[in-house]
């Protein structure tokens, strides 16, 4: 269910109270882990053009040296050091993409351009700057301090590894990959992932709208957040508070999906039926609660080969809640669980403080790159979110002084 701005006071103060029957973060993650280790991976493969985002499952090597030719750095003449600053006979031009001569003799010099392959015995090029020429007579003004010359394999050598197995495909990637010769890669499959979000006073985020409703925004949220996981989001609608039609809902996307996630209904609410309804469906609860703000009430379990999240219905909540797991479930089936939430070092630029676990602050960068709080009136605030680049963590009762250091996962 989503919640009002009064919920979600009530939800964070109650939360503040330390419980030792909730796991920490740091042992739900554990517990998230250990169950993901038995998850069999697959892989396929796919067109280069089409893999941007996807997550590489086989190292790939390079199919010759790199460059596999001496070539220029920059546009000038291919000269002998020895030959000093006496005059030279141009005897060839040498463009990029061209074979051309490659060698040079006593007192020749060959024009270059960037990328054009260079003589094996030249041990220079002269850059334009420091050359005059007068018909085929070539005078270097000033010898170069540095070759400028690119040397077979510089870059890497044949059989090398040019980008591991793991490595997420950007536009870096791409580029490397192309240039080794690849035309298919072996990636790991995108997770399924369906979503169900639950409430009666939840509507369509489309249409009109009254007073006591709340529009159906976290179930929008939570699908790009997934699709930037990279997951593929097959299935996703929301269900009232009822039972029979959860029960109908859940047992009938489980088989569809490697991770199903609910929004709402997971609290200690009157309407909160979905702990009862997994149990009842047969999926096994890894974690109920978790000593953390926001987010306490998450639920996680598993039938059969797929996982389950229940996460809070407040929007806070259920943002960190699919950051901090979520993420790292899609990272599992991506071949590295929790690869993309181990936190980093910042340099705090407001002071942070926790009670009685831990906080997940939603938080930016300021101008000087510190680390500072968003605005934020509490878990149902969803303009929060939209400055928001990293969660700040706060360890339990905990105060994080400006100019100290704090952990933060990017979001």
């Amino acid at each position: 269910m989503n919640a009002t701005g009064d919920y979600a006071t009530h939800e964070m103060d109650s939360c503040c109270q330390p419980n030792s029957t909730h796991l920490s973060y740091d042992e739900a993650l554990q517990v998230l882990d250990n169950h993901c280790r038995d998850i069999q991976h697959k892989t396929e493969q796919i067109p280069l053009a089409t893999a941007v985002h996807r997550v590489l499952a086989k190292d790939v090597v390079l199919d010759r040296d790199e460059p596999p030719l001496a070539r220029s750095a920059m546009d000038g003449f291919a000269v002998l050091n020895c030959d000093g600053v006496a005059l030279r006979e141009i005897v060839a031009v040498n463009y990029a993409g061209d074979v051309g001569k490659l060698s040079l003799g006593p007192g020749q010099a060959i024009k270059v351009m960037t990328g054009a392959s260079v003589p094996t015995n030249a041990d220079a090029v002269v850059m334009v700057e420091h050359c005059q020429v007068n018909g085929t007579q070539l005078s270097v003004t000033e010898l170069p301090r540095k070759p400028h010359i690119r040397q077979i394999g510089e870059i890497a050598s044949l059989g090398e590894v040019a980008v591991k197995a793991g490595q997420i495909i950007g536009a870096g990637e791409m580029a490397t990959l192309a240039s080794c010769g690849v035309s298919t890669v072996e990636v790991y499959p995108r997770p399924r992932v369906a979503i169900v979000s639950t409430g009666d006073e939840v509507v369509p985020y489309a249409g009109e709208v009254l007073a006591h409703q709340t529009r159906d925004s976290n179930r929008l949220m939570l699908e790009a957040q997934l699709q930037q996981f990279g997951a593929c989001v097959v299935e996703s609608r929301h269900v009232l508070d009822d039972i029979n039609p959860l029960s109908a809902a859940i047992e009938s996307l489980l088989p569809q999906a490697d991770l199903l996630i609910t929004i709402g209904g997971v609290s200690m609410g009157d309407k909160d039926y979905l702990p009862q309804v997994f149990s009842q469906l047969g999926i096994k609860k890894l974690f109920h609660k978790v000593s953390m703000r926001p987010g306490k009430p998450i639920w996680a379990g598993y039938h059969q080969q797929a996982l389950v999240l229940g996460l809070p219905g407040n929007p806070v909540s259920a943002f960190v809640g699919s950051v901090l797991f979520a993420r790292p479930i899609v990272d599992a089936f991506l071949g590295s669980f929790a690869r993309r939430v181990t936190p980093r070092l910042a340099v705090a630029g407001s002071e942070f403080k926790s009670k009685a676990r831990s906080d997940f602050i939603v938080a930016n960068f300021d101008d000087s790159s510190k680390v500072v709080a968003t605005i934020s009136s509490g878990s149902a605030d969803w303009r929060s979110l939209t400055a928001t680049q990293v969660l700040a963590l706060v360890p339990p009762n905990s105060i994080i002084a400006v100019g100290d250091q704090i952990e933060v996962i990017p979001v």
